[in-house]
């Protein structure tokens, strides 16, 4: 599923590629391959969701997946399942089909030196992470590599630096999100996390167009202040947070203290945004109160979950560990290799048993033959928007594209006019070109497109061929 940079070859007769020893395969079909690349965009009546790469843009191919967040990197109660076990046991007992790793980023020391955040810790935080995302690829499940911090802007250096290392590490595969400021504290304003978030969306950018999440202010529940006043993105990969705990906030309405407005339910907020064509992602939610504790209201509870089926809300539950808190899945009993269910963890199980048992691949993430790389010329029925039809042709051997390092290779045994097409993730038309081909090998120069993942659609005549390509 990564989809792989392709180094540099010499043209010769005959064309070899390279293998990639450290790359990691997923072991199942999973939702990753279904789905794709998750995308920010906005449906025919303009109110923002959350889409695949595979079908594009289009009203009814929202995606919705659903699962489970790891807790504060900074204990055994919670370490104990950011791990390939851990991850790989939710998977088959939960059917989780994202799972968010919440790194403390700061200078937390709660076990006095056994674990610290980010600031006092960065490469045992990372190894943490990458553990994660490894599991998560390998089971082809989402992974939301978190920022776990309510003062992000006082860290925006240390921000930019760790998410530029994680997006050149990790941001090929399809599996992987960014989420850049988790929950902005209520003394945070819009403005200062959107200077936060340009900043580290930019150094994101450089090597990955997956998608992002932008936390907002008062714990993300207001991602309706980003309307008319958004991140600046050159992807326009964006999805804002909406975080809520049940037996505290409020699905529709008002609380009734104010205006309406300001009294807003978070319900209501989160629609506004989604209403203005903001995509929205419930990256965190807790069945019980906003402090982790009590016990669930069940009825709170479905109502929320109505609220996030209506909408189509991916979401990821607070939280997979054993901590003694009443929002905590796991009983003390529990361990990496087996699960054992709070109240809380029976909710979230029966909410997460609608998940499919079994995934069908995307045409265009469908495994290729050992002679070929992810990158190497294929046919599939992926649309490349919205409004363009999908290619369905079956490719001769005559007319085929291979990817290089920042070039198309375009073969051909015909002389003649080709017509070639270049698009981004999110089917917007980034190129267009009319090429006069000769017979063989046709260099096609992409190296004016920013950094990014491409599709590359050629047509001569009656023949069709795409591609996917990655700029650096």
């Amino acid at each position: 599923m990564k989809k792989k940079l392709i180094t540099t070859l010499a043209l010769a007769a005959s064309l070899t590629v390279p293998s990639f020893a450290d790359d990691i395969t997923p072991t199942r079909i999973g939702p990753v391959s279904q789905f794709g690349q998750l995308m920010a965009g906005k449906n025919s009546s303009g109110k923002g969701q959350i889409y695949g790469s595979c079908e594009g843009v289009k009203d009814g191919a929202e995606v919705q997946v659903k699962g489970m967040s790891l807790y504060w990197s900074l204990n055994d109660e919670a370490l104990e399942f950011w791990t390939d076990e851990g991850i790989s046991t939710m998977v088959k007992d939960m059917k989780i089909q994202i799972v968010r790793a919440a790194m403390a980023s700061a200078k937390e020391d709660w076990t006095k030196g056994k674990y610290q955040g980010y600031e006092l810790a960065p490469d045992k935080q990372k190894e943490f992470v990458n553990r994660v995302v490894e599991a998560a690829i390998k089971n082809d499940i989402y992974v939301i590599i978190d920022w776990h911090s309510h003062t992000a802007t006082k860290q925006t250096e240390i921000s930019k630096a760790f998410f530029s290392e994680m997006a050149k590490k990790w941001g090929s595969y399809d599996h992987v999100i960014f989420e850049i400021f988790n929950e902005p504290k209520n003394d945070v304003n819009w403005n200062q996390v959107k200077d936060y978030a340009n900043q580290v969306v930019a150094a994101i950018r450089q090597y990955s167009d997956n998608l992002i999440i932008v936390g907002n202010p008062s714990w993300d529940q207001n991602p309706q202040q980003a309307i008319g006043n958004e991140v600046t993105d050159s992807k326009g990969n964006i999805a804002y947070a909406l975080h809520y705990y049940a037996n505290s906030h409020c699905w529709e309405g008002a609380y009734g203290w104010g205006d309406g407005v300001k009294d807003a339910c978070e319900g209501t907020k989160g629609l506004q945004a989604m209403e203005a064509g903001l995509s929205v992602f419930m990256s965190e939610w807790g069945t019980a109160k906003a402090d982790g504790k009590g016990t669930p209201d069940e009825n709170r509870n479905s109502k929320w979950q109505d609220y996030m089926n209506k909408h189509k809300l991916s979401w990821a539950n607070w939280s997979a560990s054993k901590i003694n808190e009443g929002t905590a899945a796991f009983t003390g009993n529990s361990n990496k290799t087996h699960l054992e269910y709070s109240t809380s963890g029976k909710l979230v199980k029966g909410y997460l048993s609608s998940n499919p048992e079994t995934y069908t691949a995307c045409k265009a993430n469908e495994p290729e033959s050992s002679s070929s790389t992810n990158l190497s010329s294929s046919i599939s029925n992926e649309a490349t928007s919205s409004n363009t039809e999908a290619i369905v042709a079956t490719q001769p051997s005559a007319f085929s594209l291979k990817a290089m390092k920042n070039t198309i290779l375009l073969n051909t045994t015909a002389y003649g006019t080709a017509h070639v097409e270049v698009f981004d993730m999110l089917g917007h038309a980034q190129q267009q070109k009319v090429l006069q081909l000769n017979a063989g090998y046709n260099a096609i120069d992409m190296q004016n497109l920013p950094a990014g993942i491409y599709l590359v659609r050629a047509i001569q005549g009656e023949f069709q061929a795409q591609t996917k390509i990655q700029i650096r």
